[in-house]
């Protein structure tokens, strides 16, 4: 029996929400995304309408079947896709159109299916797009069955060609798909285009232009009237044309608005306006757009870096892949809104987009939360890096990829540059490097001239000496710190930053890609680096074993691969969970006074200058040791300026932290069971305190959600974090227990996960084990309200419960 979506002209204002968070769409777009049906491997015919797929598993999307198989060491992905699988997925999606969509033009909008995808719609073949990070959209229009008759919309995703990219990229619908619905005299798709002339505190000039389309058969007098509102909804600035409509033509509508003491959007108070726009013709409504707007002015400054405002400001940012640890590449709303707060409270106020054009959601979250953003669209040119890259297909696609890369994105106030590509091979070509990227540039440039253009670089002698350098805007340095003062002089209308930097501030080698502490710590302090992006925020999938390579100066020569799975070089694992290097950043990047606690897990930590190029030293937040009156090395992360510390209540000396002198403190302790405890002392005479304690046997689970309440939208999530206490509700650091998970109610279990990147249970299943005494489970609701009751067991120890509601 097939299952069929009847959609409806009253459906077409969505909104879906995670946690407390809102996100709106236009009163045109319409949610694609549930009651797919689904089947792996090829499936002749099943492009067309008549096709039978009554037995194919009912799905919704965002959807990711790469993630759905266990990892396999034998899977052609290899190493760089996470021993992931790669092959064919077809959905098929039946539905039946209202009366309302009478005479409107639809289209379906994908704003992500990971590769080769083809789409089709009663059997016509709409096109296929290579690259899959490019959200893409078809004109379905005339190949629509009459109302009330069943339409069926098929999509063919391939992945089977590997490897073709140097990470997880995740297989199928991984984002959200749209239905767009307008009238024949309408605003094109990403067709308004909004950006802030002159701005500060008493004015702001903003100019828009709007693309609008007439098919309709006569020429058109409409209105088009563009207002601006305040948070409060209160429109506070507007602007009005009159317009002929020509027949069949695209006409472009150029506005200028004047806002009056205008709240201006910065990382600290990220204000946001929203710009709606309408076309009015016979004093009807015929289509409208909206979007949340940003008032703001930027430069980047060879000597003073970013300058946001007028005001200068430090990029304290992080590089991340796309996927969502335990959900793959299927990432919804709230993980993105998850690890964006994660980030913030470590004081983060940049992203870097590495590197690929990221979900349109993050890029809103972006705008709410207050953080800058380098938007990056390629890892290759057409010199590729993987055998079935994106190299084959670049001097056919990139226009197109560029265009709609652009045009989506354009309006976010928190796009700061646009970066055409990643340590692209030409960069060491010194004809066929400058040569693509002027192509590049050019092919962006006809969507937006107001951002800079930028590219990471891990060749930067070769960029400067071809003059790729010379025509980028930001030149974006990759592991390359020890450059930047030589560089500055040398090329001192150049703006630098570092667009990939290792997280730990200690080398102990003079070589490729190292630096000394006063070269590490200049990024910091000196103006004219603009900033940083650390490699990277969060572990990610695939790329498995970084974060384990070897030491020393041919630290890349050899990769530990399977049972690595993923990279271990994050601040945060893959579930959510600071690691120490987070802590050690939070005081680096925050006033607030900080003191962190970290000791060694392994003999390598008691050598300071000792550590994996893209991790930190093998050291945690503990205080359990085997064997008494061993030395373990001891780590204090701190802002402030004096640190005592004590054993048991006894002190081990008071000494003073200068980020001048030394990143971190460090001590060596003999070992005693109990308590080992920092305590800091700031300027004004405060106390800041962070303290590990010797635990015993586990005794309990203790549930902790990230949200209690959730939206019965089919699309919301609870992340819960499961960790291991004993009796005295101390963390059992490093206890492995095997947890067994049951979802009951009006949600269920999506995935579960935990931190180690060697690990190969199922994210799918119902069971993890935990690692460095934590685990996660995430819940996701469905489309019923109440409550919902995940229960989690190991063993005899009693069985730990959390409810959540769905509403």
């Amino acid at each position: 029996m097939k299952r069929t979506t009847v959609i409806v002209i009253w459906m077409c204002l969505v909104a879906f929400t995670s946690c407390t968070s809102q996100q709106t769409a236009s009163d045109t777009k319409i949610l694609f995304d549930f009651d797919w049906k689904f089947a792996l491997n090829e499936q002749p015919g099943a492009e067309q309408p008549g096709f039978d797929d009554s037995n194919w598993r009912v799905l919704d999307v965002p959807h990711d079947f790469s993630i759905e198989q266990p990892f396999d060491s034998a899977f052609a992905t290899g190493p760089g896709g996470a021993y992931t699988f790669g092959g064919i997925g077809w959905y098929r999606k039946h539905f039946t159109t209202d009366p309302g969509f009478v005479d409107k033009k639809l289209s379906v909008l994908f704003d992500g299916a990971y590769r080769n995808s083809e789409v089709w719609i009663n059997g016509h073949h709409l096109g296929i797009r290579p690259y899959g990070y490019s959200s893409f959209y078809y004109d379905i229009t005339s190949y629509l069955n009459p109302v009330g008759q069943n339409n069926v919309m098929a999509v063919k995703v391939n992945t089977s060609e590997q490897d073709n990219s140097r990470w997880y990229t995740g297989a199928g619908i991984y984002r959200h798909v749209w239905l767009i619905s307008k009238e024949k005299l309408h605003i094109n798709q990403w067709g308004v285009f909004a950006r802030t002339v002159e701005a500060n505190e008493q004015e702001a000039n903003i100019n828009v232009s709007i693309e609008v389309n007439n098919e309709l058969e006569t020429d058109q007098q409409c209105t088009v009237l563009t207002k601006l509102l305040d948070s409060n909804g209160k429109v506070v600035a507007k602007a009005e044309t009159r317009l002929e409509a020509k027949t069949n033509q695209q006409q472009l509508v150029e506005q200028s608005i004047l806002l009056k003491k205008p709240s201006l959007w910065s990382v600290e108070q990220p204000n946001l306006y929203t710009l709606q726009v309408e076309v009015i013709s016979n004093k009807q409504l015929v289509d409208a757009y909206s979007t949340a707007f940003g008032v703001r002015t930027f430069q980047f400054d060879p000597n003073k870096g970013f300058i946001l405002n007028g005001k200068q400001v430090k990029l304290k940012g992080v590089n991340n892949h796309h996927d969502g640890g335990p959900l793959g590449a299927a990432v919804f709303n709230h993980t993105h809104k998850r690890q964006l707060s994660i980030l913030k409270e470590m004081g983060c106020n940049a992203l870097r987009m590495s590197h690929n054009p990221p979900a349109p959601e993050l890029l809103a979250y972006a705008d709410s939360m207050g953080f800058v953003v380098i938007d990056e669209i390629f890892d290759e040119w057409m010199d590729g890096k993987t055998p079935h890259g994106y190299a084959p297909h670049f001097e056919e696609w990139y226009q197109r990829d560029v265009e709609n890369w652009i045009r989506r994105d354009r309006n976010h106030p928190s796009v700061i540059a646009w970066s055409i590509g990643n340590e692209v091979k030409e960069q060491w070509d010194e004809v066929n490097g400058p040569r693509i990227a002027k192509m590049m540039i050019e092919a962006s440039r006809k969507h937006d001239t107001t951002r800079p253009f930028t590219a990471g670089s891990n060749g930067i002698p070769s960029v400067n000496a071809s003059g790729l350098g010379a025509m980028l805007d930001l030149v974006g340095y990759n592991y390359h710190e020890a450059l930047y003062a030589d560089d500055h002089k040398k090329y001192p209308n150049q703006v630098i930053y570092g667009s990939e930097t290792v997280m730990y501030p200690y080398h102990d080698y003079n070589c490729w890609q190292m630096r000394t502490y006063e070269e590490w710590l200049a990024t910091q302090t000196e103006d004219y680096i603009a900033g940083e992006f650390l490699w990277t925020g969060f572990d990610y999938l695939g790329e498995a074993g970084i974060g384990d390579v070897g030491h020393g100066c041919d630290f890349w020569k050899t990769w530990p691969n399977w049972p690595w799975r993923g990279a271990d070089c994050g601040v945060i694992d893959m579930c959510g969970h600071p690691k120490p290097g987070y802590w050690f950043r939070k005081a680096l990047w925050t006033d607030e006074p900080i003191i962190y606690l970290a000791v060694q897990t392994d003999p390598s930590a008691r050598n300071r200058n000792v550590s994996s190029f893209w991790n930190w030293p093998k050291v945690e937040a503990h205080w359990n040791h085997a064997t008494i009156g061993d030395t373990l090395a001891v780590h204090v992360y701190t802002n402030v300026p004096d640190v005592e510390l004590r054993l048991n209540g006894k002190s081990l000396g008071t000494r003073n932290w200068d980020l001048k002198n030394e990143a971190f403190l460090f001590w060596e302790v003999p070992y005693e069971p109990g308590k080992l405890e920092a305590i800091g002392k700031t300027a004004d005479g405060k106390t800041v305190s962070f303290a590990v304690q010797t635990a015993g046997e586990v005794a309990k689970i203790v549930l902790t959600p990230d949200c209690k309440t959730i939206k019965a939208n089919k699309q919301d999530l609870s992340y819960v974090t499961v960790q291991l206490l004993d009796t005295n509700d101390v963390p059992v650091p490093f206890a492995n227990k095997l947890i067994e998970f049951e979802v009951s109610g009006a949600g269920k279990l999506l995935a579960v996960g935990n931190g180690n990147q060697q690990s190969h249970t199922f994210f799918k299943g119902g069971k993890m084990e935990t690692h460095l005494g934590k685990c996660l489970a995430i819940v996701q609701s469905t489309d019923q309200k109440g409550e919902i009751i995940l229960s989690a067991k190991s063993g005899m120890l009693p069985i730990a419960k959390t409810k959540l509601k769905a509403k």
